[in-house]
């Protein structure tokens, strides 16, 4: 098959994209196995790189004709244009998005953990480059304490609610990874002894002399006892100069389409409500008839939802996923070459982190997994394991991630970088979802669980948005969130400050990408009536990898034969 020129030139232009990416960023490095050179760090001017670059690749790609452009090149096209705008728009909102916060600084444990950590000391050269990454990794934090420097003159600053929590991870990641860059003698095989003094002495003078001081920067940057009052009471983007414009770009970046955060704020309510009486329901069927207040606190001493071991919660996730198996091959046209499995996460991790991760397949470790938390068990409920490990693991991000990754139809950039957040987890959701159908919630407690779950994910869309946009103060979200989850006090708090001072816009993602699968199927459904196979609609939907919503509807369109019914 020949190829035209306007496909040719998306192709070059998404292998262009691939190379930056692939130069600056350390963890795809690790996935493809090859060596990590630098950190990148939070500078204002590493952000104006990204974006100028961003800029002449969406230049590039609205001069397409799209008529001319066929197939996977159409979906390319259209995965670096939202990856184009995605990174215009971080660069614009430099100066309104936290740069020392929680969820913020978490690559920073991610650079120890994947890049120093596992580095492999093979000959005397070895030890230059790791003393340079471990000079890189105080010059990475040195830079996000001086964007919090730049930020504070410009009137924007961590907000008092979240100061303890930014200040214990800083002091965490201080302590963690002054340990953690220190290299243990079974890993320097390839040194003698003159060779291993000398990387001794140079992480040790790397993290007294640049390491700890930078650390000691940025934890004065958020210490408002020098300058009492400093911080801002209150909470939520509104409240910043040009802080509703920024949420709105946020919300388009992370909710993956132009629906409104206000509209976003009333499918949540509606939804909330419906899944309130729905789970009224299920207590009922379990011959329950007082108030849900009292049911979730009989929950909170129920045997049954606490396991004694984290071997115990391993056993629990196991025992759905092996109801799962034999249903698979029903529903998917296609599985992933890549086994899944589970494993505990870093008990050191643990406290920093509600539930855990699902960690891709890589050369070195090709098994996706589930890294579960298996901590604070007596507190940790299981009720929802059904739902979470279908989420995390299959049919729900091994499926989309490990899929993508596999694929030799797409270009690289497509099977390695996930940007689109509405995608992945709305995905997750969906497959989570599938298990209705499934019957693997037949179990009332099961379904429960999994009802509470989707009724998490719907409260975030009211708070979020009832947050940023200033409709809704912290109390005002506390009691909406504390009547419209089963979650703790503690997890209730740190989940609106996540909201409202950390990551706005991204806890959307989950329910707003589940609304926008559940809709393309009932459209496809609609549209090819008793011709609709659940099998091929999946393998649509999987096959391209991650896309922009408008792009998925025009793929799934594409592949099952043009449905009328699925519009732009």
């Amino acid at each position: 098959m020949t190829t035209n020129a306007p496909d040719r030139e998306v192709g070059h232009l998404a292998d262009r994209y691939w190379e930056f990416l692939l130069e600056r960023d350390p963890l795809l490095r690790v996935r493809q196995g090859l060596p990590v050179e630098t950190l990148p760090g939070a500078s204002l001017d590493e952000a104006e790189q990204r974006a100028r670059f961003a800029a002449g690749v969406l230049d590039r790609v609205r001069a397409f004709d799209d008529a001319e452009l066929s197939g996977t090149d159409a979906d390319t096209a259209a995965v670096l244009a939202a990856l184009a705008e995605q990174e215009l728009r971080a660069h614009r909102w430099y100066w309104l998005t936290p740069a020392a916060t929680p969820y913020r600084l978490f690559p920073l444990s991610l650079y120890v953990d994947a890049v120093l950590r596992p580095f492999h000391f093979a000959e005397p050269a070895d030890t230059d480059r790791y003393l340079t990454l471990v000079h890189d990794l105080a010059r990475v934090v040195g830079s996000i304490g001086d964007k919090v420097a730049g930020q504070a003159s410009r009137g924007f600053r961590v907000p008092a609610p979240a100061l303890a929590g930014a200040r214990a991870v800083i002091e965490g990641l201080r302590s963690s990874a002054a340990r953690r860059v220190t290299v243990a003698d079974d890993r320097l095989g390839g040194l003698g002894p003159a060779g291993r003094g000398r990387l001794r002495d140079g992480v040790r003078r790397l993290v007294e002399g640049e390491l700890a001081p930078a650390f000691d920067r940025l934890l004065a940057s958020v210490d408002d006892s020098a300058q009492p009052g400093e911080a801002p009471q209150e909470v939520g983007w509104a409240r910043y100069e040009n802080g509703e414009e920024a949420y709105r770009d946020f919300v388009r970046t992370h909710a993956g389409g132009d629906t409104e955060p206000e509209r976003l704020h009333e499918l949540g309510r509606d939804q909330c409500r419906e899944l309130a009486e729905r789970m009224r329901e299920v207590r009922a069927a379990l011959g329950f008839h007082g108030s849900e207040a009292e049911f979730h606190e009989r929950l909170g001493t129920e045997p049954r939802f606490h396991a004694r071991t984290p071997e115990e919660v391993e056993a629990r996730f196991r025992g759905h996923l092996d109801r799962l198996a034999p249903m698979l091959p029903r529903w998917f046209a296609a599985l992933p070459a890549a086994p899944y499995g589970l494993a505990r996460l870093d008990p050191a991790l643990e406290a920093g982190m509600t539930f855990g991760y699902y960690e891709q397949p890589t050369a070195a470790s090709p098994v996706g997994r589930y890294r579960y938390n298996g901590s604070d068990l007596d507190r940790r409920s299981l009720l929802g394991a059904a739902s979470l490990i279908y989420h995390e693991l299959a049919p729900g991000h091994h499926f989309h991630l490990a899929r993508q990754a596999e694929s030799r139809s797409l270009p690289q950039l497509r099977r390695e970088v996930a940007e689109f957040g509405a995608f992945n987890e709305g995905w997750a959701e969906y497959a989570a979802g599938l298990g209705w159908e499934m019957g693997l919630y037949d179990d009332p407690w099961d379904a429960y669980g999994r009802l509470a779950q989707e009724r998490f994910t719907a409260q975030r869309l009211v708070v979020d948005t009832g947050l940023n946009l200033g409709t809704m103060s912290l109390e005002q979200a506390h009691d909406f969130m504390r009547a419209n989850s089963t979650e703790g006090e503690a997890q209730i708090a740190s989940d609106l400050l996540r909201y409202s001072t950390d990551l706005p816009g991204q806890a959307l993602s989950y329910r707003a990408g589940y609304l926008e699968f559940t809709r393309l199927r009932v459209r496809v459904e609609r549209g090819l009536g008793a011709g609709f196979d659940v099998r091929a609609f999946h393998e649509a939907v999987l096959g391209g990898g991650a896309l922009p919503f408008p792009a998925l509807r025009r793929r799934v369109a594409r592949e099952l034969g043009n449905c009328s019914s699925l519009g732009q």
